[in-house]
């Protein structure tokens, strides 16, 4: 039998693990017609009320190159809309739909989380988050 030698490595675990993750939460999030990015905006978007995109896109690793048409295709879906903050920034609040949606996706999400947890050993959970939490802080700095 052949060996892969890459499961050796974290950040080949770790890719492979939000594969899986990412692919199962796509599944999960076609009935609302969302990628997962498009969802994790909306989210954000209905978790703060009047954040400008520049802000959403610091918090979710976004380029603004690519802010600016997803922003779009959740404005033409009639899911969010801008609202001017001042000159220069407009501000993001979702509608009344796009609220029910973002709730939904929101759980979709969750529930997407339960099952990666899951296939953590119980024992194991607590040191897991713990130690995801660790290296996101460190590359978050």
């Amino acid at each position: 039998m052949a060996t892969n030698p890459l499961t050796q490595l974290p950040g080949y675990l770790l890719r492979r693990a939000s594969a899986w993750t990412m692919a199962a939460l796509a599944k999960r999030l076609e009935e609302f017609e969302l990628t997962p990015t498009e969802a994790s905006v909306l989210v954000v978007i209905a978790s703060n009320p009047g954040i400008i995109q520049s802000e959403i896109g610091r918090m979710l690793g976004i380029v603004s190159a690519n802010m600016t048409p997803l922003v779009g295709r959740l404005e033409q879906r009639e899911l969010v809309k801008r609202l001017p903050v001042d000159k220069r920034s407009f501000g993001l609040r979702t509608t009344r739909r796009g609220a029910a949606i973002a709730d939904r996706a929101f759980t979709a999400m969750q529930e997407q989380e339960d099952a990666l947890i899951e296939s953590v050993p119980a024992k194991n959970r607590a040191t897991f988050l713990q130690t995801l939490q660790d290296i996101t802080s460190v590359l978050d700095e």
